[in-house]
Formats: C-alpha cells, structure tokens, sequence
C-alpha cells in the first residue's frame, strides 16, 4: 500500500517561483512511493485549516513556502495527538527563509 502524503504549497511564496518546479517535485516524490494530494493555500490561515482537518489521514505532511507557510503547518500540527500526527518535510521556497537560513538549508 501506497504511503499518503498532503502537499502544501504557497503558489506565491518567492515570487511564485515553485511553479516552475512543481510537477519534478510531486514526480519525486510519487517515485519514493507516496500517493502524492498537492493543496495550494489561498489565504492567510488556509495551511492551518487544511491540516487540523486532513492531516491525520496521511503518514507525511511536506510545506513549501517561506516561513509563514511552515508556521501555519506547524502550528496546525501541534493540534494533532502526538500518535496520529505526520511527519513534516520542509522545502523552502520563500524570498527570505529565515528559518530555513538558520540550519543551513538552501
């Protein structure tokens, strides 16, 4: 069985430079065997409705954003029990990226 993981993405992050690279990112990632849904946000606070409401049902959560994104994932996360919560990557897509800056990610 297919591991399920949910997509979020800001389309705007970074001058909306991750739409160039969107599809090689999902092609990635259903090559690692995931059964990939992609979730664009559209507004402030999206991210985290979107996970407090679905993220239980998949086994990895993967942002892409600046740092706004991530804060709204993680703190979406943190509202799911320990034992039900995903596991989280981070592809750094933002004009700043401090967060992603200060451990070193391109």
């Amino acid at each position: 069985m297919k591991k399920k993981m949910l997509f979020i993405y800001n389309p705007r992050a970074g001058k909306s430079q991750i739409r160039s690279n969107l599809l090689d990112m999902i092609d990635i990632f259903v090559k690692a065997g995931y059964e990939v849904t992609a979730y664009p946000t559209q507004a402030q606070g999206d991210a985290i409705h979107k996970i407090e409401t679905e993220a239980g049902d998949y086994d990895l959560v993967v942002c892409s954003g600046g740092d706004g994104t991530l804060n709204e994932v993680v703190s979406g996360l943190m509202t799911i029990t320990p034992e039900k919560r995903p596991e989280l990557g981070y592809i750094p897509s933002g004009s700043t990226n401090d967060f992603a800056s200060s451990l070193g990610l391109p």
